[in-house]
This record gives C-alpha cells, structure tokens and sequence, in this order.
C-alpha cells in the first residue's frame, strides 16, 4: 500500500495548511490487503517533507463508500473500469489523480511497489505535483456541484 495512502496523507496536509475544513479526504485500495501498514518508503517521504500522518492500515474501498464520494480518484485508468463494477452510479465521479497535474499531463501513476528507488521517486513526484493542484482545483470549485465525465 503506497499511492493513496500518500496521496490522502499530502491531500490532507495541503488542505490544512490552506485552511480548507469542509472537505473529507480517504483513501481505500481496490485490491489492497487489508491491514497492512503503509510502504516504509512512502512514509520516510512524507517525513522527510514534514506531512504528519495518521496511523494507517489498508483497506479495501466499499461500494457505500463510492457511492457516498463526490470525487473519486483512481492513479490508473483501469481501476476506473474496477470503480464502475463495483458501483456502476459512481461512474460519473471517478478521475484520473494525473489530470491534476499542472501543464495538462494525464496519465496513470504507475505502482512502485516492488520496483526500484526511483520508480518510488517517480510516483511520489506526480502524486505530490498532482495533490497541489487538486487542492487548489478544490477550492476554486467547492461551491460548484462536481458532475464529471
């Protein structure tokens, strides 16, 4: 588990010091092993920035909770088709994180795990770029009803 607990914990990080209390930020996997602590190379990144962190196990998202979210972010674009078997009304709410990045880059944050330093590298770049977009695109459109295609 690396990608959305980094990205909850940057979102959330990003926001707070935004002063931004009106939004509600999670992070659950599609195929997450439930209960397994984050990755030890997402956390030393996010100490290594100074983002505080809530103790964390992974968990596997519900369609309650999909059904429930004004905005669900998937890193790759085939957890989009697994967010739409899962709760076919949710379709409509479901982004790619990569869309946020500044300069219009959209395109799937690849799972490092497993992988080398710098594929860690790699994905905690985008999400971190991605994440302070999203906040500002966040609080320009927070009055706005989110209906995305």
């Amino acid at each position: 588990m690396s990608r959305s607990f980094l990205a909850e914990a940057l979102l959330r990080s990003e926001l707070k010091a935004l002063k931004v209390e009106d939004v509600s930020v999670s992070s659950a996997g599609l195929h997450a092993f439930p209960g397994s602590p984050p990755d030890p190379q997402m956390t030393a990144y996010l100490s290594s920035m100074g983002v505080s962190f809530e103790p964390h196990e992974a968990r596997q998202v519900s369609k309650q909770e999909l059904d429930w979210a004004d905005l669900i972010l998937v890193m790759e674009r085939s957890q989009e088709t697994d967010v739409e078997k899962l709760s076919p009304d949710a379709k409509q709410n479901v982004q790619l994180l990569g869309k946020y990045v500044t300069g219009g880059w959209e395109d799937d944050i690849l799972d490092p795990f497993g992988n080398t330093p710098y594929h860690y590298r790699l994905a905690q770049s985008q999400i971190t770029l991605a994440v302070k977009s999203l906040a500002k695109w966040l609080i320009q459109n927070k009055n706005r009803k989110k209906t995305f295609h």
